[in-house]
């Protein structure tokens, strides 16, 4: 009996340990939300490793920004105003994107 009891508290004690061990922390993440067209909302996270933007619940990297507002329609948005310059109006929409981007990683607290 005490044989049992004793190897029961091994394998128990042995399942603790590697539950503590094996669970790992997800990475803390500032995120910050901005409206980059008419209601359109899109935001920016930052964690130790990376930074993406998220909008509908689809994340983007920082080197996929037109693909980001295709998705968002807002440069379906810009090509309706028919503008004189539909490049300056999208790299407007890029330098908002940015900007919030910058804002996310300079008050990102993992990333210090």
């Amino acid at each position: 009996m005490k044989k049992a009891i004793y190897l029961i508290s091994i394998a128990f004690l042995g399942i603790l340990i590697t539950t503590w061990y094996s669970c790992e922390e997800d990475p803390e993440e500032t995120c910050f939300q901005d409206e980059i067209c008419a209601n359109i909302y899109v935001t920016a996270c930052c964690t130790e490793n990376e930074c993406v933007y998220k909008y509908n619940g689809k994340e983007y990297d920082e080197d996929q920004e037109v693909e980001l507002l295709q998705d968002t329609g807002c440069t379906t948005a810009v090509v309706a105003l028919k503008s004189e310059s539909l490049d300056d109006d999208l790299a407007g929409l890029i330098e908002k994107l940015r900007a919030l981007m910058d804002r996310a990683k300079k008050n990102c607290k993992a990333c210090k």
